[in-house]
């Protein structure tokens, strides 16, 4: 088995344990209220923007009106000692990912 494997399969479970940390059911203390200001944050915003413009575009725009929110709420989770600012940096385009099918799928 090469080296290069482990590695990867060590950034796939921390891009995991991100994605589940970010889920306000799992969050505790200043995690959970950083995600919920993000998440209110991008839905406001994507809701003014989608009335305005095409989804993708409302959700590109929440996400640069966001960025504030964002980078507290990652920054609250490199507070955690399971995760370090490298499988968090990994890790950001796939809960951005989770984030906007979430925007766009959303009902009205």
């Amino acid at each position: 088995m090469s080296r290069a494997r482990p590695v990867l399969m060590v950034r796939v479970v921390a891009a995991s344990l991100l994605i589940g940390l970010s889920c306000p059911a799992r969050a505790d203390g200043e995690t959970a209220t950083r995600h919920a200001l993000w998440r209110d944050c991008l839905a406001r915003t994507f809701r003014i923007q989608a009335a305005l413009t095409a989804p993708d575009l409302a959700a590109d725009a929440a996400f640069q009106a966001c960025r504030a929110p964002e980078d507290a709420y990652l920054a609250a989770l490199t507070s955690s000692p399971l995760l370090d600012p490298d499988d968090i940096a990994h890790a950001r385009p796939l809960l951005a990912g989770r984030i906007r099918a979430w925007l766009i799928g959303r009902p009205g």
